[in-house]
């Protein structure tokens, strides 16, 4: 792998956005693996954990340029706000808990319902992000149905 600059390297989720299959995929288990460390602190806690991942994200964004493709396939830092978003809703306390996260959030994620569609062809980078935001909104949907 070639030499990443910090912003690639933040906004690439350490180097995952640029494995060879799934990289979402791979963004988003990095991202569940952070959401099960944050997922037993105090909500404060949980809070400015997703408060950073989001200010280096908008940080990362003002320091590359902007991509040619609407969604390249190694930008998963949008995966990993998700995820963090989801575990400061709803700590993910225990592997049944987190597995089920995980496909939930790649489920929704890649079906796109509505209004995931809608929003992901927002001009960049809002629709990068929103639609995993929707994502992260039926994950904690049917993680609170399910549990």
């Amino acid at each position: 792998m070639k030499s990443l600059s910090l912003p690639h390297l933040w906004l690439s989720g350490l180097g995952t956005g640029y494995l060879p299959l799934a990289p979402a995929t791979w963004g988003s288990a990095l991202g569940f693996v952070g959401a099960a460390g944050l997922s037993f602190l105090p909500w404060e806690a949980r809070l400015i954990g997703l408060s950073i991942a989001l200010a280096l994200t908008l940080w990362a964004l003002s320091r590359i340029e902007a991509p040619t493709h609407l969604d390249p396939p190694w930008f998963v830092a949008d995966e990993l706000v998700a995820v963090l978003l989801i575990a400061f809703a709803y700590p993910l306390q225990s592997g049944t808990e987190l597995a089920l996260g995980f496909i939930f959030f790649r489920f929704w994620d890649i079906v796109k319902l509505w209004p995931a569609d809608v929003v992901e062809v927002l001009p960049y980078p809002w629709g990068i992000f929103l639609d995993d935001v929707v994502a992260a909104f039926y994950t904690l949907l049917s993680l609170w149905v399910v549990f």
